[in-house]
């Protein structure tokens, strides 16, 4: 959403040439360094703040930030498309053992309602009532994709629909993926092998289910169509509205693809409400 700034760019870079003793003038010397000395240094501690490898708001390259505070005018009138799947982290969390406990569950939320112990409560309550049967470890994986990438999904599609120039269309992918006993569920990057048809070549993604072809097909025909016409929809798919914050359309990817109207609506408002709560005490403080 944000870029670094020059400033904080500027000085992230110079810790990280001192690290590796190199000067300002000598930025040549880097090519001399194998990747594994990069990789410490970037790594090592202490840690860096800020040396990211993001954006950063020049002024020239990139004059202001991407989407803050509104979407960018440079693209105005080019469509977007964009989404999230349904427990984005899974890849990588929880560790072993693969059913958190009720503690480890609650410590995790509790982070996320800023240590308030009623609020984690009502949040957990809220997803077992919204999603029945869920376990401890789908309450957290959802709740933490809620509140981040799927958080910032919609957030750019309400950006792109309020400037009004060119439409956007959000998708929330929901397949949930066989490999590794099932454990990594419908995690991060999971929906590119179907957006570009690649799901042989993914197996180690996707499994071997016969299920995959047909969502491969309607997914990445949705994409093909997108990139060809800035419009997803064709023949083997519902129809699939043009986003906007009032009723938000979302196409649901899963065996039964299927268009719902803001299917998270309960959990992003009160997630929302916290996030905004924070910033503004931070604000204050």
């Amino acid at each position: 959403m944000r870029g670094a700034t020059r400033e904080n760019a500027t000085r992230a870079t110079e810790q990280f040439l001192g690290k590796l003793g190199v000067k300002a003038s000598e930025l040549d010397r880097l090519q001399q360094f194998s990747w594994k000395q990069l990789q410490d240094a970037f790594f090592g501690e202490p840690r860096i703040q800020g040396l990211a490898g993001g954006p950063v708001v020049d002024g020239r390259s990139l004059p202001r930030d991407q989407w803050y505070p509104d979407a960018p005018a440079v693209s105005a009138d080019v469509p977007l498309m964009m989404g999230s799947t349904e427990t984005e982290d899974a890849w990588s969390d929880p560790p072993p053992p693969l059913q958190m406990s009720e503690d480890e569950m609650l410590t995790r939320v509790r982070r996320i309602a800023r240590n308030d112990e009623a609020k984690a409560k009502d949040l957990v309550a809220l997803y077992r009532k919204t999603h029945a049967g869920i376990s401890n470890t789908d309450v957290w994986l959802i709740m933490n994709s809620d509140n981040t990438r799927r958080a910032n999904a919609q957030l750019l599609n309400e950006l792109k629909s309020a400037q009004g120039k060119a439409p956007a269309y959000l998708y929330y992918f929901a397949w949930r993926s066989p490999v590794h006993k099932g454990q990594m569920k419908s995690y991060h990057t999971l929906d590119i092998p179907f957006a570009l048809y690649n799901i042989d070549q993914a197996a180690s993604m996707t499994g071997a289910m016969q299920d995959r072809y047909e969502l491969a097909h309607r997914m990445s025909a949705a994409f093909a169509s997108f990139a060809r016409t800035g419009n997803p929809n064709h023949a083997d798919l519902p129809n699939w509205p043009a986003f906007n914050a009032r009723t938000y359309p979302t196409m649901m990817f899963g065996n039964d693809c299927k268009v719902m109207n803001d299917p998270n609506r309960e959990a992003r408002l009160a997630l929302k409400a916290i996030r905004e709560l924070g910033s503004t005490t931070t604000t204050a403080q």
